[in-house]
């Protein structure tokens, strides 16, 4: 019985890993048609985002990028960046679990000011629990906000907010009729950025690793299996399908 029992686990893994790679198979081969449709060669990245954009009825306001365990992901957050503020995509989050990302910041800045300095002067850098202003001064040229997430700003965030509201409950601060939804959105979405509207996960897995699980109830999510080519023509795509998607919110 036990013989019997492991042939069917091998047999269940020997097919799960075939659908795998049939799938990655098959998104090679969408790549490939999107590339002719495209026709990238025949024009720049630029104009190809830019047209793309005219035909979708709406744009995200907010997309978050989910890298999950993947590192290394700043020359992606580069092109990303660049995409979202051709597109006039006003904010851009970007969560990874381990955490390189907030502790490679600098080195974003620095990659991102040499592949692409033209950039710089459109892009603000959000801070958790800050506003859009430094020192009473608001720049007024619209420019795309850039957040870099860990999993502090999740699950951990939402533990600590319940932890400090039972310790003001104790100490008689706040009466515990006065914790509503009102209270916890006001709280959870201090850093004065909208929720996301579309979320992009790298990898094979469907999963959002815990990202700003309060903020992401209505978010649309689309997967990206190979991570290691995306390519403008991807991101088109998937605002493509976010566009033509349709939120009722329940009903």
């Amino acid at each position: 019985m036990f013989t019997v029992f492991r042939m069917l686990l091998m047999l269940i893994h020997f097919s799960c890993d075939l659908f795998a790679a049939f799938y990655n198979y098959c998104m090679i081969l969408h790549r490939k048609c999107i590339e002719i449709w495209y026709n990238e060669n025949l024009r720049t990245e630029t104009d190809m985002l830019t047209r793309a954009a005219k035909r979708m009825k709406n744009l995200p306001r907010h997309v978050v990028i989910i890298f999950g365990a993947k590192e290394d992901t700043i020359c992606d957050c580069v092109r990303i960046i660049g995409w979202c503020i051709t597109l006039g995509i006003p904010y851009i989050s970007f969560f990874d679990i381990n955490g390189f990302l907030v502790q490679n910041e600098n080195l974003l800045k620095y990659e991102l000011a040499k592949r692409r300095p033209d950039l710089v002067e459109h892009i603000s850098w959000s801070k958790p629990n800050a506003g859009f202003t430094q020192n009473g001064i608001t720049d007024s040229k619209p420019k795309t906000r850039v957040s870099l997430l860990c999993p502090l700003d999740g699950k951990q965030e939402i533990v600590l907010l319940t932890k400090t509201l039972a310790e003001a409950v104790v100490t008689g601060t706040i009466k515990p009729e006065e914790i509503d939804i009102d209270l916890l959105n006001e709280k959870l979405n201090s850093r004065g950025i909208p929720d996301p509207d579309m979320g992009v996960i790298y990898g094979r897995f469907c999963s959002t690793y815990g990202v700003l699980p309060w903020q992401t109830r209505i978010t649309e999510f689309y997967t990206l299996p190979l991570h290691n080519t995306l390519s403008a023509k991807d991101f088109t795509y998937l605002l493509e399908k976010y566009s033509k998607c349709e939120q009722r919110y329940g009903k």
